[in-house]
């Protein structure tokens, strides 16, 4: 008697679904198929194992205005009964918004992460191609400095790629995340994270991740 009851309890869990990833890596593009209730079979797929119900589809959060008025009573009451969120792990003002979503995870009883992926090489060719193409855009100063950082050591910007990736989940994994899902946007599939040849990432010592902080601190630090 009492299964039923349990189970209509959990279907009623406050989720928050991140969408998560840097930038130019399709983020917009999936929250587009998800917003206009497409039936595209990979956004099907995605919002099937993002757990995209009602009450997560009718609430899209959006980190500017949360900004304007982050306390906590603020963002649990615009989480609402569920909601999901836009996270660029490459934009401005990465320490606030990292803030508040540490504190919607707080506020939330499921969260569910879709880290959308690029490899190295095609992220620096589609962000030189908006900056040439869309120069009326904003475009973060980590972003800027990964450009120009590739242009003189392009060894030290993949290096630079491997570190926003590996401290991007570092920062997940202080959290009680339920389901943690990568997309490549580009090929239109599931992809393991893990697979670090995919995305052009380099394992580095422990010696050579204390010289890449040191010498690029100015950078990284964007990162929070």
């Amino acid at each position: 008697m009492d299964t039923p009851r349990l189970c209509k309890k959990q279907l009623r869990k406050k989720r928050l679904v991140v969408i998560a990833g840097p930038s130019c890596s399709g983020k917009s593009w999936i929250i587009g198929g998800i917003s206009a209730k497409t039936n595209a079979p990979f956004i099907k797929k995605i919002k099937g194992r993002c757990k995209f119900k009602r009450r997560v589809l009718s609430n899209r959060l959006c980190l500017a205005s949360l900004r304007k008025n982050y306390a906590n009573a603020t963002l649990d009451q615009r989480l609402k009964r569920g909601g999901f969120l836009h996270f660029d792990i490459t934009g401005r003002h990465q320490k606030l918004k990292r803030s508040i979503l540490d504190q919607l995870i707080h506020h939330a009883d499921q969260v569910i992460v879709l880290n959308v992926v690029m490899g190295f090489d095609q992220w620096i060719a589609a962000n030189a191609q908006r900056m040439r193409d869309e120069p009326e855009r904003s475009i973060s100063s980590f972003v800027k400095g990964m450009l120009k950082l590739y242009a003189r050591d392009a060894l030290a910007a993949r290096q630079c790629y491997s570190y926003l990736f590996d401290h991007w989940q570092e920062h997940l994994a202080a959290y009680p995340i339920f389901r943690s899902i990568a997309v490549d946007s580009r090929q239109a599939e599931f992809v393991d994270l893990a697979d670090r040849e995919r995305l052009g990432l380099v394992e580095m010592t422990p010696l050579q991740l204390f010289w890449l902080r040191f010498r690029y601190m100015r950078l990284l630090s964007k990162l929070a």
